[in-house]
């Protein structure tokens, strides 16, 4: 009876839920809606549509802004995308183009007119979806910087000319004061910055027939004043760029909107104006600048189409942008109404970035947009470093021309015998895993039997079993999988064209400059750390196990920095490195000249180098120091009886003992100097011009930038082989030999 007395508040708790639920016959639509943005900015919009749909519900999921495009990519290859999706409006071409996307042409004829942004959400005269947010970039000015060096602050440059007399007023470097921030050091950056400069001298980056139009008498025009304006500029990453602005040490630079939330907050007594972006000359040419933005699709697979489609009109309504672009800033709400806001009438200087937006041009919307990026930005890099613009340009169409052939090649294969192939040979690779994973069980069963212990191994089998489909799921296949795609050309978003190269893929290699460039850096970089990184670590463990008070202090502090992760410990030296960080500060105390580390290509690699000595040092310190102190302290009294001094002592009794330990660090470190990534991507993104870009970058970019998994998977075994290859013949050298 008692235990009935307590069935009945949990019965009636019971009803309750039940009872709060949708009405019996109708069923809760979930939606899953992937943005870029912090879910206080979102959330709020969505509990307005919920409260107006009860019968919808949208799960809010926030997608890391650097890595944001990599996952998308990724659920659409495993079939498993969002209902709702943010995309970046120069990523939209390659998903409109390979038919993941719903066309909503039909559903959106009324909403044409009220918005900006519509050319990246159309293809071939269709709607995919609609704009959310847009931005662009104006000339902010320090009006102060410019009273100091005889300019008026109420007339800023209109012109290419008066943009660089400008800057070649305010540059006083040796004053740390400077012209014009001109990016570099960060991948696909610049270019944002310069195609302004094409456009508004006429220029375009295609012609209709998606020829490369950017080697053109505009672009030259663009690059011969970028040459002449790199004299007076301070040249580093947009947030650095920013930073110095923010301080006063910088006259102008082309930026974002993101700065009213920004500089209010940090320098309150900035006096600043913005501008639009100069054109060519008075009487030619026009004001342009980058513009770019946010589009909400829908995939293929949205499970309810309808709802999804309510709540992008809900979502893109005024009232629901407007909140966004109050807390960030970043971008501006791309229906047109919004800009009747008090937001944007109260401050002259936002009014700016409203003519901006009407001059302001989108970069062609194009399915090898990202390919077309890379190329575009890598040729401005090279004039800027000094190199020919005629050669840089004749570089960049072939590698244009090249990229387009390679997928005009790949579309041709599409729904040619080749419909279902991929599925028919990931199964078969399944079959092959499973098939290891039964002879694994088999080969065990027969060990354990043969032992005379157990005769059942069934218990044994019991237990191994969840780690051996593990192992089989989760290492086995992809290996296999992996192996197999190297010899494929396979595009994830066209899985219906792969085909079998056969060793295609590795004679490529061959033949790909960006390969070769990745892997003589790899090599510089392990050639350089590997060596330094053992030395040092076997020479702090030894003064620390000389050390009699104060050991495990001095333990801790070099052991700490490898416990951090590697992309907090990048984040710290991209300040410790900047032109005004802590070491430029101490080269300038000691009378010597300081560097753009990150941003100059004959520092750049030392600079992530230097870096990852810090980084892992520890480690390898405790590893020796451990070794050390199981060396017997009667070797070393023995050897000083009969007359060894120290350095006999170390070459005779220490370093031999060391060998085992010695032989481990050094295969640990190469094989991680061979990997290295994290420092690279957070830090510069392979650049400048290449000379950061390691094997595992390359390869990163290639599968989840570029999406060609079988290029990239050849690219992974043939790092694999160098690993293997390396740490066989390290071991074969330091092998432990028998005195």
């Amino acid at each position: 009876m008692p235990g009935r007395r307590w069935c009945v508040p949990f019965l009636l708790l019971a009803i309750l839920v039940l009872g709060s639920g949708p009405v019996a016959g109708e069923d809760v639509q979930e939606l899953v809606f992937w943005n870029f943005w912090d879910a206080r900015l979102v959330q709020p919009a969505i509990d307005r549509f919920q409260a107006l749909h009860p019968h919808v519900r949208i799960r809010n999921e926030q997608l890391p802004w650097n890595s944001g495009l990599d996952k998308v990519v990724a659920a659409l290859a495993t079939g498993r995308p969002p209902d709702i999706c943010e995309l970046g409006s120069t990523w939209t071409g390659r998903f409109m183009s390979q038919g993941v996307l719903i066309d909503l042409t039909s559903e959106v004829q009324d909403l044409l007119p009220q918005y900006r942004l519509w050319e990246a959400a159309r293809w071939h005269g269709k709607c995919f979806g609609i704009p959310w947010l847009v931005s662009t970039r104006t000339l902010f000015y320090n009006r102060a910087l410019f009273r100091q060096a005889g300019l008026d602050p109420d007339h800023p440059p209109t012109t290419w000319d008066e943009l660089l007399a400008a800057a070649r007023a305010i540059h006083r470097p040796a004053e740390g004061l400077y012209g014009f921030g001109m990016n570099a050091g960060e991948a696909n950056v610049l270019y944002k910055k310069f195609l302004p400069f094409v456009w508004g001298a006429g220029g375009e980056i295609l012609d209709g027939q998606d020829g490369f139009a950017f080697d053109g008498p505009a672009t030259r025009e663009a690059l011969a004043f970028w040459t002449r304006l790199r004299e007076f500029s301070y040249r580093e990453k947009q947030d650095l760029l920013d930073e110095a602005f923010m301080k006063g040490r910088l006259g102008l630079e082309i930026s974002g909107s993101w700065n009213f939330a920004r500089f209010p907050r940090e320098a309150p007594g900035l006096d600043f104006g913005v501008t639009l972006l100069p054109r060519p000359a008075a009487g030619r040419g026009r004001s342009a600048s980058f513009t770019g933005g946010q589009v909400l699709v829908l995939f293929k697979t949205c499970r309810h189409p309808a709802a999804a489609l309510q709540f992008l009109r809900f979502l893109t309504r005024p009232e629901n942008t407007l909140p966004i672009t109050r807390e960030a800033m970043v971008s501006f709400p791309a229906h047109r109404d919004a800009f009747a806001d008090p937001l944007f009438t109260a401050d002259p200087r936002l009014q700016v970035f409203v003519r901006q937006l009407e001059t302001a041009v989108h970069p062609p919307v194009h399915p090898l947009w990202v390919e077309l990026e890379a190329i575009v930005n890598r040729s401005i890099e090279q004039v800027l470093e000094g190199a020919s613009a005629s050669t840089s340009l004749a570089e960049a169409g072939a590698a244009w021309r090249q990229v387009v052939a390679r997928a005009d090649e790949r579309r041709s294969r599409v729904g040619v015998g080749g419909g279902g192939g991929r599925g028919a040979w990931q199964t078969g690779l399944l079959l092959l895993a499973v098939v290891g994973l039964l002879i694994g069980v088999i080969f065990l069963a027969i060990l354990g039997g043969g032992r005379g212990e157990t005769p059942d191994p069934a218990p044994t089998l019991v237990f191994l079993l969840p780690w051996l489909a593990t192992f089989v799921l989760f290492w086995v296949y992809p290996l296999l999988f992996s192996f197999a795609t190297s010899f494929t050309d396979y595009d994830i978003f066209q899985p219906g064209a792969v085909r079998i190269v056969g060793a295609g893929n590795f004679l490529r290699l061959a033949r790909d400059a960006e390969f070769r460039g990745a892997f003589r850096n790899t090599l510089l970089f392990a050639a350089g750390t590997v060596p330094l990184t053992t030395l040092l670590a076997l020479a702090i463990a030894m003064l620390i196990q000389g050390v009699r008070t104060g050991q495990q202090v001095l333990r801790s502090a070099f052991f700490l920095p490898s416990i951090i992760s590697l992309v907090v410990v990048a984040t710290i030296f991209k300040s410790f490195y900047a032109p005004d960080g802590a070491l430029n500060a101490l080269l300038g105390a000691a009378g010597l000249t300081g560097r753009a580390w990150l941003v100059e290509p004959a520092w750049a690699l030392p600079a992530i180098m230097a870096l990852e000595v810090w980084a892992t040092l520890g480690f390898s310190m405790i590893l020796f120091l451990a070794a050390l102190q199981a060396i017997p302290r009667q070797f070393y009294e023995s050897a000083k009886v009969d007359g060894a001094d120290a350095w006999q002592r170390f070459r005779f009794i220490t370093l031999p003992l060391l060998r085992p330990m010695t032989l481990f660090v050094l295969v640990i470190n190469t094989i991680r100097c061979w990997q290295v990534f994290p420092e690279v991507y957070t830090l510069t993104r392979g650049g400048p011009l290449g000379t950061t870009d390691t094997m595992v970058h390359r390869l990163y970019e290639t599968a989840f930038r570029f999406h060609e998994m079988g290029y990239a998977s050849a690219m992974a075994w043939i790092l694999f082989a160098i690993i293997l290859a390396l740490s066989a013949l390290q071991m074969r050298v330091l092998e432990e030999r028998a005195p």
